[in-house]
């Protein structure tokens, strides 16, 4: 099968491509075989899912006062943002559908029985609460069909007014179906570590909306054979027949002696292993960041206009869903969302996300956001885009652009 060779991010400065070839040496290929890994992007490009216990004692990786809400401005020096990758149309499910290669506790779309989640080890999360997947059935020679649900109240994945499901919910099911099925279908051993390219996610606000029930899902996914390490996931999640998003993102595997290697020549040793910076709560108002409580905010303000310093509490119960290494990149998605926010209209929400990940982000320096609004298309005025971008020690951690619409009140 030919293989999908990762997007370099040819746009940033300081991108090399020898730490990854030589760290990377040792990755699971489609067989469950190690084998040599190709030049990639970064020191340490990309984010990976970090450790959680499995049931078993092994490891399991898991990959200010605010300026005033102002509209865009319909003009502005910064470049329009590049094209960003067309994410398919749902997949079909082809072919009779086969035999799920899943582990002996890995259910099957298929399966007569109660309804349980996937093992949160397969999507790496510690809390039952926050796996969104509940089964699986393999259609084609790399298609899935899955099932999911999304809770009707949850305390971080809704929007500010509570009615509708949240984009970032969408991302994290992208995220856990990838790593689910390269553990299940592709035999990645539990404890390695999932490390994120870039992810992009399309959201339809207009069936967003929270019913009397909780959202059950129907979800279609390619997941491509991996060649040199890289997986492609395509992915379109469905309620019933109404498409909720669209995503695609790449990824690769890493054993733990390579991602050991990764860490250790992506980031001086004062950078990775010194004490992380501490969380300082703040007064701000978290409904200038879309968000209700204060414990959600990312971001406190830096010294320069539309610049941010990033600011999560460890202690998160979903941002932080497990200790690791460096700050997850689902919170970097998180930051670009509430640093875009102050330059929205009411009922501006978030419909579209496209971030790379070129480094990653250590606990125990600054990182500091910054968002820079894009022209607006006189053909779409209720069409908001936005730049957002990381820096860590004067280099590129993350790139977003992120588009967000008005959303009629109910």
């Amino acid at each position: 099968m030919s293989s999908l060779v990762l997007p370099q991010s040819k746009d940033v400065p300081g991108i090399h491509t020898s730490h990854i070839a030589h760290n990377a040496s040792t990755t699971y290929n489609a067989h469950g075989a190690h084998g040599a890994h190709g030049a990639h992007s970064a020191t340490a490009a990309g984010h990976s899912a970090h450790t959680v216990p499995a049931a078993n004692g092994t490891a399991v990786s898991a990959a200010t006062q605010a300026p005033a809400a102002t509209q865009v401005p319909t003009s502005t020096q910064t470049p329009a943002a590049p094209a960003v990758p067309a994410v398919p149309t749902a997949p079909a499910a082809t072919g009779s559908a086969a035999a799920a290669t899943a582990p002996a506790n890995a259910p099957t779309a298929g399966a007569s029985r109660l309804t349980t989640t996937v093992p949160r080890e397969y999507v790496h999360r510690a809390a039952l609460a926050e796996v969104f997947l509940t089964s699986s059935e393999k259609t084609g020679e790399d298609t899935y069909t899955l099932t999911g649900q999304w809770p009707r109240a949850h305390t971080f994945f809704t929007t500010a007014d509570g009615r509708s499901h949240d984009h970032l919910q969408a991302c994290e099911t992208l995220r856990q179906t990838g790593i689910y099925l390269a553990h299940a279908q592709h035999s990645i051993p539990l404890g390695h570590h999932f490390v994120m390219q870039d992810m992009t996610v399309t959201t339809h606000p207009e069936h967003l909306d929270i019913a009397n029930t909780p959202t059950d899902l129907t979800l279609y996914a390619t997941l491509t054979v991996p060649r040199r390490g890289t997986f492609t996931i395509d992915l379109v999640i469905n309620c019933g027949t109404r498409t909720l998003a669209i995503g695609r993102g790449h990824f690769t595997c890493l054993s733990p002696a390579a991602y050991k290697r990764l860490r250790a020549g992506g980031a001086p040793a004062s950078q990775a292993s010194g004490p992380a910076l501490p969380y300082v709560p703040t007064h701000q108002d978290p409904a200038v960041f879309g968000r209700n409580l204060s414990h959600d905010l990312v971001l406190v303000p830096a010294h320069q206009p539309h610049t941010w310093r990033l600011n999560a509490d460890p202690r998160h119960a979903i941002l932080f869903d497990h200790d690791g290494d460096h700050i997850p990149g689902m919170v970097l998605i998180e930051a670009a969302r509430q640093s875009a926010h102050p330059h929205l209209p009411p009922n501006a929400i978030p419909t579209h996300t496209h971030t790379e990940f070129h480094r990653y982000v250590e606990l125990t320096t600054p990182c500091y956001i910054t968002t820079t609004p894009q022209l607006q298309d006189p053909t779409q005025p209720h069409s908001y885009t936005f730049h957002v971008t990381g820096h860590q020690n004067n280099q590129p951690t993350f790139t977003t652009y992120l588009t967000a619409t008005t959303h009629p009140t109910p």
